[in-house]
């Protein structure tokens, strides 16, 4: 049964095509509605239809645009539009986004049941040949992955990599480009798991249309990306790392490691891409557990790290903490502290160690040197004192560390994420502002920013956005009079239908609702 979604400002036009066209016995289930494209959109991402009907003249949104978003995100689904202007311009438009049907409005039940049924019938034969094509490829992947995997070799020659571009190139595959950037993949996966995993990540790579090839490794798999430059290679990088780590296939892995490497321009350098990228993956497996993405200007010194690879993560959680929160993080690691035993002494040793190379490396990276910025007595104490007085003199020492971080001007505000936040909590009542406003802003492309982003701060953009927004509504709600609508405009929505849809989502309460549970009740007598 094929998913339909409604959209049209008309609330009369919906009202008869949901409740008049028999849609279940006709092979269809109306999964949701709405007036215009501005709210429809986000419900569309959300229950993923089959087919998409709408209005072509909407406030916020027209259907043209919503047609173009849907079609740039979700180009399976098949859309029909409903018009009330016999228009040949609007046709044309209609026509260049590859609609598939084009009504005009009224419109009955035998019209909309013969319309929504060639179009069914043209997404079941578009599915079906592309199984047939995906059946054809599945046939030569292997031997194209294994040939791939020649470049991840550690030896290698000219000659032998020439001969390997021009037999992919006689499979249809060109590996020509001006950039290359390799992706270390590695997952714990095993077998039937492992499979399918690699299916995924090679349907994906397929996706880009030629930009990105992948091949199975014994500690996971290996991406290939070609790009026309450097800031292209990296874009498409982090954009293909950021889908890998979203794929459902990978969902269930707790330890999942993307390690971007460098950007080289000469395809024989490709083996140094490789190795840039496996030695990063080395260097941060001791730093880091969990779901990652990491690339090499993300580390500052990878020689430096790779020597302190042991006493590296405490630094890197306080490279750029605000001191505000620095009891928080000292206390992850003394709650993993044994309670008693000989485990203790070598516990406070580490921390004790790590707490001096943190301290240290905080006052390098901002230019001060460590023996004048830090006093030499602390850090005395930090390495020797035990127990309760040792942890103070620990916490003391760091404490120093970021109030100079803090003076130099190189405090927590100064990272992309940290630059993004403060961004944001001045403009986010722009109902324009878009992710890659803020990229720009903060001076990185905008899928590095989108992944930065949601691994500092553990949600999208899009949610970060959404979440300042309706915690300023909340505020509005609780303390003035303003109508709801005037709410939504302040907050950055210019549609207040759609404002309440997201209000209610996050809060199951619609904004009156919120308005009341938060009016001040008079003291009882």
């Amino acid at each position: 049964m094929m998913k339909v979604f409604l959209v049209d400002d008309e609330i009369a036009i919906r009202e008869n095509l949901r409740n008049s066209f028999p849609w279940e016995s006709n092979g269809f289930q109306l999964v949701g509605e709405a007036s215009d494209g501005e709210m429809a959109l986000p419900m569309i991402r959300d229950l993923n239809p089959d087919i998409l009907l709408t209005d072509i003249r909407m406030p916020f949104m027209d259907g043209v645009r919503l047609c173009a978003e849907v079609k740039r995100a979700m180009p399976w689904v098949g859309i029909v539009i409903l018009s009330g202007y016999d228009d040949f311009f609007y046709a044309q438009q209609a026509i260049s986004l590859g609609v598939k049907e084009y009504l005009l409005k009224p419109i009955t039940a035998q019209e909309l049941g013969k319309a929504l049924s060639r179009v069914a019938e043209q997404i079941a034969e578009e599915r079906s040949a592309k199984q047939s094509v995906e059946n054809l490829r599945r046939g030569s992947q292997f031997l194209r992955e294994k040939l791939l995997s020649a470049l991840f070799t550690d030896e290698g020659d000219r000659f032998e990599d020439e001969q390997l571009m021009l037999q992919m190139r006689q499979m249809g595959v060109n590996l020509a480009a001006n950039c290359y950037v390799v992706i270390d993949i590695a997952f714990p996966f095993r077998d039937e798991e492992r499979a399918r995993a690699r299916a995924a990540l090679s349907n994906l790579a397929e996706a880009t249309g030629g930009s990105v090839f992948t091949c199975g490794m014994n500690h996971g798999a290996r991406a290939l990306v070609l790009g026309d430059n450097e800031q292209d290679a990296e874009e498409r990088a982090y954009s293909f790392a950021s889908s890998v780590v979203q794929l459902p296939q990978l969902a269930s892995c707790e330890e999942l490691m993307l390690s971007i490497g460098e950007t080289v321009s000469d395809f024989y350098d490709i083996r140094r891409a490789m190795h840039s990228a496996r030695h990063l993956r080395h260097v941060a497996a001791g730093q880091t557990a969990g779901r990652r993405i990491i690339g090499v200007g993300e580390l500052n010194d990878a020689t430096t790290v790779l020597n302190s690879l042991e006493l590296s993560p405490l630094y890197e959680r306080l490279q750029y903490a605000p001191e505000g929160e620095l009891d928080a993080i000292l206390a992850e690691y003394t709650g993993s502290l044994p309670d008693s035993g000989g485990g203790i002494e070598l516990a406070m040793g580490y921390l004790r160690i790590a707490a001096v190379i943190a301290a240290r490396r905080i006052v390098e990276d901002v230019g001060a040197d460590p023996q004048q910025a830090l006093n030499e007595e602390l850090i005395a104490r930090a390495l020797r004192a035990e127990d309760a007085e040792g942890l103070e003199s620990v916490r003391a020492l760091l404490r120093s560390a970021i109030e100079c971080r803090d003076r130099s001007g190189h405090g927590s505000g100064d990272t992309p994420v940290g630059r993004a936040r403060a961004y944001l909590s001045r403009c986010f009542a722009n109902p324009n502002l878009m992710l890659q406003d803020v990229a720009k802003e903060v001076g990185i492309s905008q899928s590095h920013f989108s992944t930065v982003f949601a691994q500092e701060t553990g949600i999208t953009f899009t949610q970060y956005l959404t979440g300042l927004r309706i915690a300023k509504a909340k505020e509005l709600l609780a303390a003035t009079d303003l109508r709801s609508s005037e709410i939504a405009f302040q907050v950055g929505y210019n549609d207040a239908h759609y404002f309440s849809y997201l209000f209610k989502k996050h809060t199951c309460m619609t904004p009156s609702d919120y308005r009341r549970t938060k009016k001040i009740q008079p003291d009882a007598e």
